[in-house]
C-alpha cells in the first residue's frame, strides 16, 4: 500500500509485531490521511460570537504569551498574585516554558496541578468570558522538560532512521506525556532545511533534503494530533521555523539568511507545504531576516505566501521576543511601538510570544485606540486563537483540567525510544570488517572518550534544560541527575549486550574539550585489550549558545584518537554530535566510524547492540558529511556545476550483509512506455537482494536527475524511499512512481515550481539508472 507523498509503507509486518497498536493504514496510525484532524477554513460561529462581545483589551491578552518565571520562583512556587495580576490586568491567554523547583523540573502531576492553579486564576477573573489560557513547550524529542518522562532521540536521528513510522509513534508518546502534565501544544516538528552544516540548530530537524524532511514531518504532525479536536490525549503541534531559518550565511544562529526566491520555493517551502496539507495547528516564524526582510514583519511571506498562496488555516506565533527584535535587533522599527506596528500591521502574526513583559499589550492597545491598527485585525488573531483552545477542549467545562489517565514513562514508549536509536545509528567507515565484535575475537574492550559514559551528551540540548542537562543549567559540564536512571550510557550499553566473560571496562581518558585526563594511563593500559571504543563529540547546546566558529571537533579530541591508534589496537570512534563536525585525521586514525547523532538516554543500549552484532546498522546519513571546515554549505542537492568533494554523501550508510540491486524496470502495465507528461505518472520497480551473512534493514532511496534543462539542474533530489527488511538470500521487489510533476522547478519566469522542461531525465536507484523522456 502506498504512503502520501509516494513512498511506500515501511516493513509493515515486522514494525507491527513491536508495536502492535499502530494500524495499518499508512504504515503508521490507524486514519487515513483526510482523517486527521485540521483547522477549519472558517472560524466556528460560536467563537465569531465570542469575539464579536470582547474588549480590545481582551483580545489582545489572547495574543500574548508570556513566560512562566514572570509568576513562577525558582523555588517552584506559584505566585498566585501575579497569575492574578497578569489575568486581571492584561487577560494573558498563554504561557510557557518548563516549570522546576531549584533547578529540578516538576514531574508531571506537579505540571498539571500548577498549571490548574493558573487556570482557576485565570477564570476567576472577571471578563466578559472565563477563557483558559494555552500552555506550550518546546518537546521536541519527547516530553522532556517533564521529570521522567520519555526522552526521545532528536529528529535528525528519525531522518538518518529514513522510517516515518518512527516519527508518527514517538509524536504519539510525546503528546500524550506532554497532555498528562496538562500541557496543550508542543513546538514540534521542525522543518527549517539545515543546508548550514555549521548551524547549532541541525539536530532538531531531520536532515538536508526537502522530501524526506516532509514525509518524517507529516508523519509526526499525525502523531502529535490525530483527532485532536475529541482526543484528549493530543497536542497542537507547530511547524517551524517559517522560513529559511537553516540557511544562516554566516554559520551562526540567527544571522541573516541570504539567498534566492528559487531555492525558498524549491527546497525550504515543499516540507512546510507538507506539514500543512497534514493539517498542522499552529505554525511558528523564523527569528531572521530573508535578504535583509525579517520575517516577523513581512507581508509578503506571512501573509502572502503562508496564508494565501499556501493555504495555511491555523494560528501562527512568534518565536521567542521576535516582534520587540524588530526594534532591538534587526533594526527595521524606530521603537516598541514602530515593532508592533510594524509586524502586527502587516502580517497574520496571531500570538506574540512576548514573553518577558507586557510591552506587546500595551503598545498594541494605543495602536488600535490611535486608529492605526483596525479592531477587525485583532477579531482575525483572536478568532483564531479561541478556535484553537476550542478544538483541544479548553472551552469545555473543566475542559482545561488534565486526564489523570494519561501514563508516562511506559515500558513499551521505552523500547520505542531504543528502536528509534536502533534504526538510526549510521556506520560509516568499516575498515576490515572490524565490527561486529564477535565473541572469538574480541575478550576485552577498554572504553574511552568524554561521550561514552554520560546519558546527557546523548540527549544534548533541549532535554531538561534549554541548553542541556548540565551542572548549572547552561554551559557547564554533564549531569545526569535528572534522569532519574531513566537510560542506558555507551559504556552500559556495550556492557550489556558483550558476551558472558567479556571484560568491558572504562577510562575517561580526555574531556569534551580534548583535555588529557588520564591518557597516559589509557596508553599503557591498551595492550591489554582486543578492541578501544572512543567517545568523541560535542557538549550540549541549543541555538546561539551553540554557535562555534570552526566545524572541527576539538583538536585535544583528534590528537586523543590519534594516541589511541598508535597503541596498534583497532580503534572504533563512536561520534556523539548535534551536527557534523569535521574529522580531520580521526577519519584514517579510526577503523570504524559509527555516527549515533543525539541517540537519547537510550541510545546506549542500542550502540552496544550494534557493536556486538546484534542489531544490523541501517541508518543512513540524512545530511552531507563535510570532510573541512570550509564546506559548511555543502548539499547533495546541489547544483550540478560545484565543486563536490565530501567524506560522505548523504545516504551514506553501511551494514554487515550486502545488499544488491537488480536493474530498474518498468512494471508490466506500463508496457514499456518511458514518456512521462505532466499530470501523468510511471511505476518502476527493483529486486533488492540481501547477499549477505546478515539479516538487515536496507533503506532503497530512488533519486530523479535531469542532466540538461533552462536553470542549471540540481546532481540529483530524492523522490522516493522504503526501508524494507531482508533476510540472508532473501529478495523483494520495490515499486516507485515516476512522474513529470517530480521534475517540476521555479524556472526562468521565476514562478514558483512553474516549469517543467521537455528532454530526457534519470531515475537512479542504488547505483542503477533508468531513461525516460519529459514531453511538455
Amino acid at each position: 500500500m502506498q504512503l502520501f507523498g509516494g513512498i511506500i509503507a515501511t516493513s509493515i509486518a515486522l514494525l507491527s509485531i513491536i508495536h502492535p497498536i499502530i494500524g495499518q493504514e499508512l504504515g503508521y496510525g490507524t486514519l487515513k490521511p483526510e482523517e486527521y484532524d485540521r483547522p477549519s477554513d472558517q472560524i466556528d460561529a460560536d467563537i465569531q460570537e465570542m469575539v464579536s462581545r470582547m474588549t480590545i483589551e481582551e483580545k489582545i491578552g489572547q495574543m500574548t504569551q508570556i513566560n512562566q518565571d514572570l509568576i513562577l520562583g525558582e523555588d517552584g512556587v506559584l505566585n498566585k498574585t501575579a497569575v492574578e495580576y497578569y489575568a486581571k490586568n492584561y487577560f494573558v491567554g498563554s504561557y510557557l516554558n518548563q516549570l522546576a523547583r531549584d533547578g529540578k523540573n516538576f514531574d508531571h502531576q506537579e505540571y498539571a496541578k500548577t498549571i490548574e492553579e493558573i487556570q482557576e486564576i485565570t477564570l476567576g477573573v472577571n471578563s466578559t468570558y472565563k477563557i483558559p489560557i494555552i500552555y506550550g513547550l518546546d518537546h521536541i524529542h519527547g516530553a522532556h522538560y517533564v521529570a521522567k518522562s520519555t526522552i526521545f532521540a532528536h529528529g535528525i536521528n528519525l531522518g538518518a532512521s529514513f522510517n516515518p513510522k518512527l516519527a508518527y509513534e514517538t509524536a504519539v508518546v510525546t503528546a500524550r506525556e506532554t497532555r498528562a502534565a496538562n500541557v496543550h501544544w508542543t513546538f514540534a516538528p521542525v522543518f527549517d532545511i539545515p543546508t548550514t552544516k555549521q548551524w547549532a540548530r541541525v539536530y532538531e530537524n531531520f536532515g538536508e533534503d526537502p522530501y524526506m524532511s516532509g514525509i518524517m514531518g507529516a508523519a509526526a504532525i499525525r502523531g502529535y494530533q490525530g483527532k485532536y479536536k475529541t482526543d484528549r490525549s493530543k497536542v497542537a503541534a507547530t511547524m517551524k521555523h517559517f522560513i529559511a531559518y537553516g540557511a544562516p550565511y554566516s554559520g551562526q544562529d540567527r544571522d541573516s539568511t541570504v539567498t534566492s526566491d528559487r531555492i525558498i520555493h524549491d527546497y525550504f517551502i515543499p516540507g512546510f507545504q507538507d506539514a500543512i496539507d497534514a493539517g498542522v495547528a499552529t505554525a511558528m516564524e523564523s527569528y531572521i531576516d530573508v535578504n535583509g526582510e525579517p520575517v516577523v514583519a513581512s507581508h509578503y511571506y506571512l501573509q502572502e505566501l503562508l496564508r494565501e498562496k499556501m493555504k495555511f488555516k491555523g494560528m501562527l506565533v512568534t518565536d521567542w521576543a521576535e516582534i520587540a527584535n524588530l526594534y532591538t535587533t534587526h533594526k527595521v522599527a524606530a521603537s516598541h511601538r514602530d515593532a508592533v506596528r510594524l509586524s502586527i500591521d502587516s502580517t497574520s502574526v496571531d500570538m506574540s510570544m512576548v514573553p518577558e513583559d507586557v510591552i506587546f499589550f500595551e503598545e498594541l492597545k494605543q495602536l488600535v485606540l490611535d486608529g492605526v491598527i483596525d479592531e477587525p485585525r485583532l477579531d482575525e488573531s483572536a478568532g483564531r486563537l479561541l478556535q484553537l483552545k476550542k478544538d483541544l477542549g479548553l472551552l469545555e467545562p473543566e475542559g482545561w483540567k488534565v486526564d489523570s489517565s494519561l501514563a508516562i514513562g511506559l515500558p513499551e514508549d521505552i523500547e520505542l525510544a531504543r528502536d528509534t536509536a536502533r534504526e538510526s545509528i549510521t556506520l560509516l567507515k568499516n575498515e576490515n570488517n572490524v565490527l561486529p565484535l564477535t565473541e572469538e575475537t574480541i575478550k576485552r574492550v577498554l572504553v574511552v572518550g568524554p561521550t561514552a559514559n554520560t546519558l546527557a551528551h546523548m540527549a544534548g540540548g533541549w532535554t531538561i534544560y534549554w541548553q542541556g542537562a548540565t551542572d548549572d543549567g547552561w554551559k557547564g559540564v554533564s549531569n545526569d541527575e535528572q534522569f532519574y536512571s531513566n537510560g542506558t550510557t555507551i559504556y552500559n550499553g556495550i556492557r550489556t549486550a558483550a558476551p558472558e566473560g567479556t571484560v568491558i571496562d572504562y577510562m575517561p581518558a580526555f574531556d569534551i574539550e580534548g583535555n588529557d585526563i588520564n591518557m597516559d594511563k589509557v596508553i599503557a593500559a591498551a595492550n591489554d585489550y582486543d578492541v578501544i571504543v572512543v567517545g568523541v563529540g560535542e557538549t550540549m547546546y541549543a541555538e546561539a549558545p551553540g554557535n562555534i566558529h570552526d566545524m572541527s571537533l576539538p583538536e585535544g579530541q583528534i590528537a586523543s584518537v590519534k594516541k589511541l591508534a598508535d597503541t596498534g589496537k583497532p580503534v572504533v570512534s563512536l561520534l556523539v554530535e548535534g551536527r557534523p563536525r569535521v574529522l580531520k585525521s580521526i577519519v584514517d586514525d579510526s577503523d570504524a566510524l559509527v555516527q549515533t547523532y543525539l541517540p537519547g538516554p537510550w541510545g546506549g543500549h542500542a550502540v552496544g547492540e550494534i557493536l556486538f552484532g546484534k542489531v544490523n546498522p541501517s541508518g543512513r546519513l540524512p545530511y552531507t558529511y563535510p570532510k573541512n571546515s570550509g564546506d559548511m554549505n555543502v548539499n547533495y542537492w546541489r547544483q550540478a556545476n560545484d565543486v563536490w568533494d565530501p567524506l560522505y554523501e548523504f545516504g551514506h550508510g553501511l551494514s554487515y550483509t550486502k545488499f544488491t540491486y537488480g536493474n530498474i524496470s518498468l512494471v508490466e502495465k506500463e508496457n514499456g512506455n518511458t514518456v512521462l507528461e505532466p499530470g501523468m505518472a510511471r511505476t518502476v520497480s527493483i529486486q533488492v537482494t540481501n547477499d549477505g551473512p546478515y539479516n538487515g534493514l536496507e533503506t532503497v532511496l530512488m533519486y530523479i536527475h535531469q542532466p540538461v534543462r533552462l536553470i542549471t539542474p540540481p546532481a540529483k533530489l530524492l523522490k522516493g524511499f522504503e526501508k524494507i527488511q531482508l533476510a540472508a538470500g532473501e529478495s523483494k521487489t520495490v515499486e516507485f512512481e515516476v512522474s513529470a510533476d517530480m521534475f517540476r522547478y521555479t524556472g526562468v519566469d521565476r514562478v514558483p515550481q512553474g516549469a517543467i522542461d521537455a528532454g530526457p531525465v534519470k531515475v537512479l536507484i542504488g547505483d542503477q539508472e533508468f531513461d525516460f523522456e519529459i514531453r511538455a
